[in-house]
């Protein structure tokens, strides 16, 4: 046997062992780290052992052996060979693109790729200056994304693995010239790419490791959902600014935003959508705001915000009414449309406190004021709002109470025919006894059960009175309706449905008699829903209105598809209508309208004659106002029907034309 071929098969062996070590080491550290790129990486070595030790039986068969090009031993070898160097291209490949990537490849795109390569090592095994070719383009290709990645990374470690490869591949290109033997240098080259790997893969540990303190530094910072500086960051922020502020002089505002009503798109619509559209409001919230502020998330629908320098007091609410007409405007969530609006309070330093507790409590109390004023506003701080605040606190424990104690009553408001001036049916408003205070109306307590979630109880204790109060009096007066008025948390409420099914099973009392009232702005807040669970009350045979109507959205595409029976015109169009002519005009368009639609039409607020003349005219339907009467207990509502029964037995010549149920 000649001396070279001793030396070439001495080469090609060394380099099988080492790549073998390789491999082996390779397969160590994924097992420990896990990483991907290492199995991929291990896979080319095993490729690469194998393409060697298919040179070194070449070597043999024709140095030793002397088998001839066409022995079906010799192509079997260079076959295999082949298959191997051609995927030792791709593994390696592979294994570059997911560590600069930080992404796997895909599964499919491997398979396919591994595929195609076996198919080219078989047909090209014969040709390797193609295979070199191709494996110096490759290694060149995975050098230059190598170096560039270097630049987010500290350490050599990257560098080196480039430099790696860019040699390899343009020691593969010896395959194009005459010198296909370099002796040991093949065998060094796999050393130090095999070192690059590791020491790439040190680097890449160590990156993973600053990402994931960064990322855990950020979650404790950060709202998971949002992006924004949670309450600990906000609060950090605002410290700091106090005390610039203090310095420089300067004011500051600090703004607590509150989502109004957005649990019931919680309730009805669930978490999903309610997440996407807190990401929506935060997005919306930070396109108001200037670079140096800062939009924080202090916990589930609450936001603050935190300007460091305003010049006066104007500013602070001209960036309040920016925000608030921002949020007015709709929502484009999972192909719905939606509607929220925001309650803001604002409160300055220094006039409104020197530190962030004090700012913050304060800004709430005014936020809690926006609410009671109507949502949908900003309120700025003032002294007596923590009296107020006080105040309501104290009313909210009392009202729980009341529940308790049966402090709660209904008065009833009748709904008369606006020609024949008899009561059809009857409204039921609730009313606290109070034991100290006395008889208190919904405005003194309907908007702290609100705000605490107690609207829900005492809505459901509303109508189950309401119910068994009709059933009672239909057995009387056959024919009379009961309009019951939903809050909106109530209107959200998912088993709704429910709740009117099984209170109308408790009472017996037929669905038809019953009416439950929406306000328009309600009904708007989730129009698909609110159409979905209109339906579904009209299914039970109960009646529906619109109470409010004209005051909200007043979407006339919506009222068309709404299932609703009446109409209530809200009195503010029904006050000045014999002296307004605006009014007067809108008046008769909601009723030529409402009509149009086969819908019934209330005027609510009718307190003279001549306002219930000028209704008449426009062939309004039913009235409610104090001119008839004024919302009276449940006696004293028996005793007018009693009286109405008494007057229509008796002829008009005898009680005149004065028909009005006043006692």
């Amino acid at each position: 046997m000649p001396e070279f071929n001793i030396a070439v098969a001495a080469t090609f062996t060394a380099q099988t062992l080492g790549a073998i070590v390789l491999a082996l080491l390779l397969l160590s550290f994924h097992r420990q780290y896990g990483k991907s790129y290492l199995l991929h990486w291990t896979f080319a070595c095993a490729a690469l052992a194998v393409f060697n030790l298919a040179s070194v039986l070449t070597t043999v068969l024709d140095g030793v052996w002397h088998y001839p090009a066409h022995h079906p031993f010799v192509i079997a070898t260079r076959l295999a060979g082949g298959v191997a160097g051609w995927l030792e291209i791709g593994w390696l490949l592979f294994g570059v693109f997911e560590l600069v990537r930080r992404r796997p490849v895909r599964l499919l795109d491997a398979q396919r790729i591994l595929l195609g390569l076996t198919v080219i090592g078989l047909l090209a095994a014969f040709f390797d200056q193609l295979r070199a070719a191709a494996a110096a383009i490759a290694f060149l290709i995975a050098a230059v994304a190598l170096w560039r990645a270097r630049h987010r990374r500290e350490g050599v470690g990257f560098a080196i693995l480039s430099g790696a490869f860019a040699l390899y591949g343009i020691i593969q290109l010896r395959y194009l010239t005459p010198i296909t033997y370099l002796g040991y240098i093949d065998f060094l080259m796999q050393a130090v790419l095999g070192i690059g790997m590791i020491a790439s893969l040190l680097e890449d540990e160590r990156e993973a490791a600053e990402l994931a303190a960064d990322e855990i530094e950020h979650l404790a910072y950060h709202d998971a959902l949002t992006g924004l500086p949670n309450r600990p960051l906000f609060v950090d922020r605002l410290i700091v600014a106090l005390a610039q502020a203090h310095r420089a002089q300067q004011k500051l505002a600090l703004f607590f935003l509150d989502l109004d009503r957005f649990k019931d798109i919680n309730d009805s619509l669930g978490h999903s959508t309610g997440d996407a559209l807190l990401k929506s409001v935060a997005e919306r919230i930070r396109g108001c705001v200037r670079e140096g502020d800062t939009v924080g998330r202090f916990g589930g629908d609450e936001f603050t915000l935190l300007i460091p320098r305003v010049e006066s007091v104007d500013d602070a609410a001209r960036m309040a009414q920016k925000i608030t007409e921002a949020l007015q405007l709709p929502f484009f969530i999972h192909d719905r449309e939606l509607f929220v609006t925001t309650s803001i309070g604002v409160s300055l330093f220094p006039g409104d406190g020197h530190d962030p507790e004090t700012l913050i409590r304060n800004a709430d109390t005014a936020m809690y004021r926006a609410k009671e004023q109507g949502r949908d506003n900003y309120q700025l701080y003032a002294p007596a709002m923590n009296a107020r605040a006080l105040e309501r606190l104290a009313l909210e424990n009392m009202l729980r109470k009341a529940l308790s104690q049966n402090e709660l009553v209904l008065h009833y408001q009748p709904l008369i025919d606006a020609r024949t001036e008899r009561i059809v049916g009857t409204e039921a408003l609730v009313r606290w006894n109070h034991p100290e205070q006395g008889l208190l109306s919904p405005a003194r307590f309907i908007s702290v059960a609100e705000l605490s979630g107690l609207i829900i109880p005492i809505g459901q204790w509303v109508l189950q009175t309401a119910c068994r109060q009709i059933g009672e009096w239909n057995r009387l007066d056959p024919g009379l309706t009961m309009s019951v008025n939903l809050s909106a948390r109530q209107f959200a409420q998912p088993d709704l449905v429910q709740q009117v099914r099984a209170v109308l099973a408790e009472t017996g009392i037929d669905p038809a008699c019953l009416q439950l009232e929406i306000t328009e702005s309600n009904a708007m807040q989730n129009a698909e829903s609110s159409m979905f669970t209109l339906r579904e009350l009209r299914a039970l045979g109960v009646k529906i209105a619109m109470d409010d109507f004209g005051t909200g959205y007043s979407s006339l595409n919506y009222l068309k598809r709404f299932p609703i029976d009446t109409l209530k015109l809200d009195q503010a169009f029904v006050h000045d209508i014999t002296s307004d002519t605006a009014d007067a005009a809108i008046v008769s368009a909601v009723i030529a309208m409402a009509h149009s639609l086969e819908l019934t039409v209330v005027a609510e607020g009718v307190e003279t004659a001549e306002q219930l003349e000028m209704l008449r005219q426009k062939d309004c339907d039913l009235i409610q106002g104090f001119y008839y009467s004024r919302p009276i207990p449940a006696g004293e509502l028996e005793e007018l029907l009693q009286r109405e029964r008494r007057l229509n037995r008796e002829p008009a010549a005898q009680h005149g034309r004065d028909l009005r149920l006043l006692p």
